[in-house]
């Protein structure tokens, strides 16, 4: 119910406590079941494992090139779907300042990843992220 009606969850439990069996046991729920035309289709990845650049891309400093970054690149390969089946971003790691700055857009009604380039990846209505995380002491 939570997924039908937000576009993005919190999955909350201490190491060990079964979070990511949970989102894959509903991921493979929904895939059986057919819900929402098609497999339910899913990335995962920690954000604190990689630099705020390699999450969301940079500009060169010098030629003004503009690289992707994971997010940005599971973001815009999930939106140019058209299809309705759903598209789940796992963010699988404590949540800091310094990475879930630029999520603030995402997470709020604008749904849409704004990058150094000035890109906009718009969160359509199949896309969803999920946090996986143990507490949200960081969190505001």
């Amino acid at each position: 119910e939570m997924l039908g009606v937000r576009h993005c969850c919190f999955v909350l439990g201490a190491a060990g406590a079964g979070k990511t069996k949970l989102w894959e046991t509903l991921a493979a729920a929904q895939t059986h079941l057919d819900s929402g035309g098609g497999p339910t289709l899913h990335q995962a990845l920690n954000p604190k494992a990689v630099t705020t650049n390699d999450l969301y891309g940079y500009m060169h400093p010098v030629t003004k090139e503009p690289y992707d970054g994971i997010i940005s690149k599971m973001m815009r390969d999930y939106s140019r779907m058209e299809n309705e089946q759903p598209k789940w971003i796992v963010l699988d790691g404590d949540i800091d300042a310094e990475w879930i700055e630029s999520m603030n857009t995402v997470m709020d009604d604008n749904k849409v990843l704004t990058l150094v380039s000035n890109e906009r990846i718009p969160l359509t209505s199949s896309m969803r992220l999920l946090f996986e995380i143990s507490h949200l002491r960081n969190a505001s």
